[in-house]
């Protein structure tokens, strides 16, 4: 009788192995780079979000400087109160003349 070589069998087994362990090393590895997108997306989206915030406080931070300065030389200057005055029709010249009889 002839003896059967199970050897190839062996071999198709193995190479079966590696290919059931190359498809789960590549579903790992889609797995981690997916994780890994929508994390670099996230951060982006922050990061523009952040740079949006940072300009809006600048600006912010201009116009409550003006507005102080604004407010120092209306306290103190007498220009600028005299043409806020007329702005709002106050001036000493302009007094409601009819209103007061």
């Amino acid at each position: 009788m002839r003896r059967v070589n199970k050897q190839p069998t062996n071999k198709q087994s193995a190479a079966s192995q590696y290919v059931g362990l190359a498809i789960i090393a590549s579903i790992a590895f889609m797995l981690c780079l997916t994780v890994n997108y929508r994390a670099f997306s996230e951060m982006s989206r922050e990061v523009d979000e952040n740079q949006n915030l940072s300009w809006q406080v600048e600006n912010l931070t201009n116009e409550n400087l003006a507005l102080q300065e604004e407010i120092h030389n209306l306290k103190t200057d007498s220009a600028t109160i005299r043409r806020a005055a007329r702005g709002m029709s106050l001036s000493g010249g302009e007094q409601n003349s009819g209103a007061d009889r």
